[in-house]
């Protein structure tokens, strides 16, 4: 809509002023409405700039609270899975480390037991050698050659008893290998303790510098830590949940001005617009609906009766009902 400069005459060629009373009560009427609409144009202005500000600035919260909100989410879905995760394995640790810590205590204890009897036993295995080797000398002792031959039935290469001899009775069939079993036996055995007993000492040592009570201090460290972690994450959350709060009334509130303005605009768009049209109308009003007759005496308003007439059906279309029978139309 194309408003016309003030200072512009609303004139036409086609459409003159005359110079009488009711025309100069038209113009004093006409003046009145010109500056109306002249300041209702401004309004106007002023009300599309501030709708353009509320929206510009509506668009610029709507994008700062979907940020914080996605923002908030992050920490909210981190709160509640991973910190709480890490919470909960923590606890767990500490309830295993407490069981780890009492078997590894009696796993220690009875390892040490081990190798306490292995050592026992080793000593008892060294007696045991000794006395093999006593027993070895013994056999190979040429004083021993007959008791040797009495038990077995055979001679030793450094015995001068002869060859062969008496038959052995039958409880001392197997003299030859028990004695050999004697003698040889507590060699390998005395190895095998030898072995054991160096395999428990490893064993009793791997335990020891793989002691879980050496872990206590990191699950403690790690616990601790957790708990930071988490407290951060959660003050972190209700910060930014506060923050989300705040932006959100933030954005209500603007929408409220939006609509304030929005509907401001079209309350100005609506009184220019009749101001518009009324000073055109008064600075040309067509008068179509005089009715000019050849007699002075005959009714020539009629027509504007009509056209009254008119408008008001036009009212009564937008603003109520529409009838559809007669009774309606009467309750109407």
């Amino acid at each position: 809509m194309d408003i016309p400069q003030k200072q512009q005459s609303t004139n036409t060629d086609k459409c003159k002023d005359k110079d009488n009373a009711t025309q100069k009560s038209i113009n004093t009427q006409r003046s009145i409405v010109c500056n109306n609409l002249y300041d209702t144009a401004a309004s106007l202005g002023k009300a599309e700039k501030r709708y353009d500000g509320a929206s510009e600035l509506l668009n610029d919260k709507k994008c700062l609270f979907v940020k914080t909100e996605d923002n908030y989410r992050r920490y909210r879905n981190l709160e509640m899975t991973t910190a709480t995760k890490l919470l909960i394995t923590n606890e767990s640790l500490k309830s295993n480390m407490d069981t780890y810590k009492k078997w590894n205590t009696a796993l220690g204890a009875a390892l040490k037991d081990i190798a306490k009897k292995a050592k026992e036993v080793k000593t008892k295995f060294a007696d045991l050698k000794d006395a093999a080797g006593k027993l070895d000398s013994a056999i190979n002792d040429s004083c021993n050659c007959a008791q040797y031959k009495a038990l077995t039935g055979k001679s030793r290469e450094n015995c001068n008893c002869g060859e062969g001899g008496k038959q052995v009775i039958a409880a001392c069939a197997q003299s030859e290998e028990i004695l050999n079993d004697l003698v040889n036996m507590p060699k390998a055995l005395a190895s095998d303790i030898d072995t054991i007993f160096q395999s428990t000492a490893d064993v009793a040592g791997i335990q020891l510098f793989s002691n879980l009570e050496t872990l206590e201090p990191l699950e403690k460290t790690l616990s601790d830590q957790s708990k930071l972690f988490e407290a951060h994450i959660n003050q972190v959350m209700k910060t930014r949940k506060t923050d989300l709060d705040k932006l959100q009334d933030d954005v209500v509130k603007q929408v409220q001005e939006v609509t304030k303005a929005v509907t401001d605009r079209h309350y100005q768009r609506s009184i220019l617009e009749g101001y518009y049209d009324a000073a055109r109308h008064l600075c040309c009003p067509p008068c179509d609906c005089v009715q000019v007759c050849e007699s002075n005496y005959s009714p020539r308003l009629k027509g504007c009766s009509d056209a009254i007439c008119n408008i008001c059906d036009e009212v009564k279309d937008a603003f109520c009902c529409k009838p559809v029978n007669q009774e309606e139309e009467a309750n109407c």
